[in-house]
């Protein structure tokens, strides 16, 4: 009797021992574009090194992903390269302070800007360098590569707020109806833009910085009216917001009627890049809520991943393993900083 009381208590103890040392399970949500995807590999890499972590990586829609997160129940845990800018409401309800708090963000968000670009050369022969020139039929047609008498264009991949944003833009401005907006997946566009570039053929495209295709091709931005201001609501409390300002983008969650609520006529602010992540993550692993309040990219950075993952073709997970051995310094002393191991 004595063995087998003894054998049990050894293997509660066991099993106990194994259960407090199992990994702590964490969903990365991935984005279609390659700073999520470089983003999101990179805190993997980190967190199943350092953290003894077991991360997933989920790819999804945006909003849901996001609203996943919020819950705070494991489903989602960290959302990579949040521009929130695009996401208004989900910020008011869940980031902002004296909201629900069930996101968190970390300390130091990269800068991201965003438009319409064109190669130099498109400037060059057809003068374009202003959005309100969309709007004269004969310039869009020089991009019509259908016979339709419409220019075709990207305003990003299906499921981006930009695709929204693009077209209620197109619509305030007055360009709409001479133009057929693209939602092709990126990689597709960026085969499209790789062969008009060759051939130095017209092509205009929604993207955004920091992006490898910026240092790959001599690119320009067309000028628009500057921003004055968020006009919707849901920016109310927030320094840009401006009851008179020129951008009132409503989301389709918000409003049924969404498209006709909404306008845009001018550049849109500069954004504030975040990894954000559950608050619940603050009880539930709470080193790893340290990790991803202290982890920040740097432009550079973000721009050599992107250019291995989309235009080398590399495996994301190599280049980011690849950069965590050349990087455990920065890792170290700055995103595990005052974190015991």
């Amino acid at each position: 009797m004595k063995i087998i009381k003894l054998l049990s208590v050894w293997f509660f103890i066991s099993s106990w021992s194994v259960a407090s040392q199992a990994a702590t399970s964490i969903k990365i949500a991935e984005l279609n574009w390659a700073g999520s995807t470089a983003s999101a590999y990179v805190m993997k890499a980190v967190l199943e090194e350092y953290l003894d972590a077991d991360v997933e990586i989920v790819g999804g829609d945006e909003i849901a992903l996001f609203e996943a997160m919020a819950k705070g129940d494991g489903s989602i845990d960290v959302f990579s390269d949040f521009w929130s800018i695009y996401l208004p409401a989900q910020w008011d309800r869940y980031v902002k302070e004296g909201s629900e708090e069930s996101v968190k963000v970390n300390a130091g968000p990269y800068l991201g800007t965003e438009g319409l670009f064109v190669p130099s050369y498109v400037q060059e022969t057809l003068g374009l360098t202003r959005i309100e020139q969309l709007a004269d039929p004969e310039i869009a047609k020089q991009f019509d590569t259908d016979g339709d008498g419409k220019g075709e264009y990207w305003t990003g991949a299906a499921g981006w707020q930009s695709v929204d944003e693009n077209a209620v833009k197109a619509k305030s401005m007055g360009y709409a109806d001479h133009w057929t907006a693209s939602t092709v997946e990126t990689w597709v566009m960026e085969a499209l833009l790789d062969a008009a570039y060759k051939r130095k053929k017209p092509v205009l495209f929604y993207h955004y910085t920091p992006e490898w295709i910026h240092a790959a091709y001599d690119l320009k931005r067309l000028e628009e009216p500057p921003f004055t201001g968020f006009a919707n609501e849901s920016f109310k409390g927030d320094p840009q917001y401006n009851p008179d300002g020129c951008y009132n983008f409503i989301q389709q969650s918000e409003d049924a009627d969404w498209f006709e609520n909404s306008s845009i006529t001018c550049e849109k602010a500069k954004t504030d890049v975040y990894v954000a992540y559950s608050s619940t993550l603050q009880e539930r692993a709470p080193k790893i809520a340290q990790f991803l309040d202290q982890i920040s990219f740097s432009l550079g950075d973000m721009s050599g991943w992107m250019g291995r993952i989309s235009n080398d073709k590399e495996d994301a997970s190599v280049v980011a393993k690849e950069w965590l051995e050349a990087n455990r310094s920065i890792i170290e002393n700055e995103w595990l900083a005052g974190i015991q191991r």
